[in-house]
């Protein structure tokens, strides 16, 4: 059973994305987030990493996701690339999830969706400028009182969008990875694949 899981990520849309996810796939683990030193960029230094993973070492994570943006790069390459900072005794219990382009554009795989979940029009989610104005508007809903809005918009999602969703390559392979570990660690989890148009 997975019970804690170590988080290292760049803003809290991308620690609430994870939220939702695990919500989704039923999991109860405590999300533990990094030294906010450790995420606050794309490519993490060698060293950050070392820290990061002392610090969920000692506090007992059974996994640590790494999630960070491509911003442009191809996301093979920056999965490859943070790969290779992880140290070789958290390997087997490590996973990268790199978003194309942005937390924000997975979010926009279904821009009705997430326009009525946000209150907004879909014509305000164009790609030049949907990632300040979703990141203002969740700002606004949690300045109003509501915590966790990523999470929910995630969570929440109808399993036909979250399908839509899986229809993309980086964030089909972060899913599966997802799954992969809650197996080895003998946790059972729904497999929305099923049906998504996706092996």
């Amino acid at each position: 059973m997975i019970a804690k899981i170590g988080v290292i990520c760049q803003d809290r849309n991308s620690f609430e994305f994870l939220a939702g996810l695990r919500d989704r796939l039923k999991c109860k683990a405590e999300l533990i987030e990094a030294p906010a030193v450790s995420g606050n960029t794309q490519r993490l230094h060698p060293r950050s990493v070392k820290n990061a993973w002392r610090y969920f070492h000692k506090r007992g994570v059974d996994l640590v996701i790494r999630f960070t943006d491509a911003d442009g790069s191809r996301w093979q390459d920056v999965k490859r690339d943070e790969s290779l900072t992880v140290p070789d005794e958290a390997r087997s219990i490590w996973i990268c999830a790199v978003a194309v382009d942005r937390v924000e554009d997975w979010l926009c795989l279904d821009r009705d969706y997430l326009a009525g979940c946000l209150s907004l029009e879909p014509s305000d989610l164009q790609p030049q400028n949907r990632t300040g104005v979703i990141k203002h508007t969740a700002a606004r809903h949690r300045a109003l009182g509501e915590t966790n809005v990523v999470a929910r918009i995630v969570g929440d999602a109808p399993r036909h969008v979250f399908h839509r969703w899986l229809n993309d390559e980086a964030l089909r392979s972060f899913y599966s990875d997802c799954r992969g570990a809650a197996k080895a660690h003998d946790c059972e989890t729904p497999n929305e694949l099923e049906g998504a148009g996706a092996t």
